[in-house]
């Protein structure tokens, strides 16, 4: 199998991922969307697939269509009081959906998702998340929210939008993509290609954000299941094209779990990024904690930016980078600002026992989880979750473990067990199966070697773990593809027929 480079092809595919319409006429797609699945929500010449939200019919006044733009009508900054906001006819679930938009200078607008248009009947807007749309130097609601949580960008009223991506960038006078993601509770907002806010819903922290927010008082406030798409009309001349959206698949049969299933980068040692999001597509796992050899630790803010689209246009996230070694403090140092620059919130390390009270530095500096990788009897460094422990008890709780559980078991110890004893600092999760629980286990398929996967489940649901159990295959990993697919088809089997 011939290898390419994946940044190469991020870089040149950089549009026709999170951006596609640079590599397309306006209000068109291209066939290479069409065979992935993207469909236009509006077809740039008429209002079909729209109405207002609070009418059977497309509004008559306060919206235009000009020049391929929808245009909202200037009318003072009142919110939904000209011509309303507009929702599509359908509702979505799970879905990549990507809009430009041009603003005016002072204006405010916003993308919504999840909204029910009978669920606010009275005056204002139509109520559902918002991807905010505003002019933050001339607009007011700028200042207000809790820390710039009514800016551009940010899950308005809940989330604050990050910008701390070298790569992030905004157009005051053209045309900026907006982009989100949605797989089941996991959302994301990317503004041209760049992520900037990730959070989850239906759970405890979502659920006190919309406590201590504007939407407090509406029943179940972005927690629906499925939902409309909308645009607004808050009274300020904005201009919105190439609305474009791609329907995802559900992530069965572990939706409902606090975990999620993942895939480890390593598993895809001898494939480029291509082949890697391919297998991960066939089997419907959208979790990739992420290796140097997809994304080297040099990778440049443009290169990091156009490997997220990439990922971002098969539904997959990439939540953690590594694992790294660690055997100097410039290495340390360079791992922690690669992590920062890629934009997730955990590294997969193995430092020098040495370097740990650098590590603990670092973890307080930037604010981030390090999960240290055990390694069985193979590496004296770290063997098992109770090495692991003893080395990381007593320094910030942000710095864990990954408990890869056919090492664990190869060491002697019991991987469930071990889960309950230390899941407060369990931070990734690397699942396989070995045939022995010696140093001569070997890696197997998932249900054909050792590891008592029942109890594992149990353990995952008893301690609320709800970080990523992602499968490192590391048999005939030339050709891995039939023993991914068995692997996690019997753990979700599972997970589906052994529910307590």
């Amino acid at each position: 199998m011939k290898k390419i480079c994946a940044l190469s092809i991020a870089a040149c595919l950089f549009a026709g991922a999170i951006a596609p319409n640079l590599m397309a006429q306006d209000n068109t797609l291209t066939a290479e969307e069409v065979a992935g699945g993207w469909k236009l929500l509006w077809d740039g010449k008429t209002t079909n697939g729209w109405r207002g939200a609070k009418l059977a019919d497309f509004p008559r006044k306060g919206w235009s269509v000009q020049n391929g733009t929808l245009r909202v009508h200037p009318a003072g900054g009142s919110e939904s009081t000209n011509g309303g906001d507009i929702v599509s006819t359908q509702a979505y679930k799970n879905f990549i959906l990507k809009v430009d938009f041009r603003i005016t200078q002072g204006a405010n607008s916003g993308i919504k998702y999840f909204v029910d248009p009978g669920l606010n009947k009275g005056e204002g807007s139509a109520i559902g998340c918002e991807f905010q749309i505003l002019d933050d130097l001339r607009h007011p609601d700028a200042k207000l929210g809790v820390k710039g949580n009514r800016t551009l960008g940010a899950l308005y009223d809940l989330i604050p939008p990050d910008r701390t991506n070298p790569a992030y960038s905004f157009d005051e006078k053209g045309f900026n993509t907006a982009t989100i993601i949605v797989q089941g509770n996991h959302v994301q907002h990317f503004l041209n290609g760049v992520k900037i806010v990730d959070y989850h819903r239906n759970n405890q922290e979502f659920n006190a954000l919309v406590a201590y927010s504007k939407y407090r008082d509406w029943p179940n406030f972005g927690n629906a299941p499925e939902g409309h798409i909308l645009l607004q009309d808050h009274g300020d001349e904005v201009f919105f094209k190439n609305i474009k959206i791609k329907e995802l698949a559900a992530t069965q049969p572990e939706a409902g779990e606090k975990f999620k299933i993942g895939m480890a980068g390593y598993t895809f040692r001898n494939f480029d990024l291509d082949q890697t999001l391919d297998v991960m597509q066939k089997v419907d796992v959208h979790y990739l904690c992420i290796k140097d050899f997809h994304l080297p630790l040099g990778s440049t803010a443009e290169q990091i930016a156009a490997f997220h689209a990439k990922l971002s246009a098969k539904g997959v996230t990439g939540y953690a980078v590594g694992p790294i070694y660690m055997k100097t403090e410039a290495e340390v140092d360079n791992a922690f600002a690669y992590a920062k620059r890629v934009g997730v919130k955990l590294i997969v390390g193995v430092p020098n026992v040495e370097l740990l009270p650098y590590v603990n530095k670092k973890v307080k500096e930037y604010d981030l989880k390090y999960a240290i990788h055990l390694h069985g009897p193979d590496m004296a460094l770290y063997p098992d979750a109770d090495d692991v422990w003893k080395h990381t008890k007593d320094l910030d709780a942000r710095i864990g473990m990954c408990l890869d559980i056919g090492h664990d078991l190869r060491n002697g110890k019991n991987p469930a067990e071990d889960l309950k004893k230390y899941h407060t600092r369990v931070f990734d999760i690397h699942l396989k199966d070995v045939t022995a629980n010696t140093k001569a286990g070997r890696s197997i398929e998932i249900g054909r070697g050792t590891i008592d996967f029942r109890a594992f489940i149990a353990a995952l649901r008893e301690t609320g773990y709800s970080g990523v159990c992602s499968l490192e295959h590391e048999k005939n990993m030339n050709d891995p593809n039939l023993g991914i697919g068995e692997s996690i088809g019997y753990f979700r089997a599972m997970v589906k027929f052994f529910p307590y």
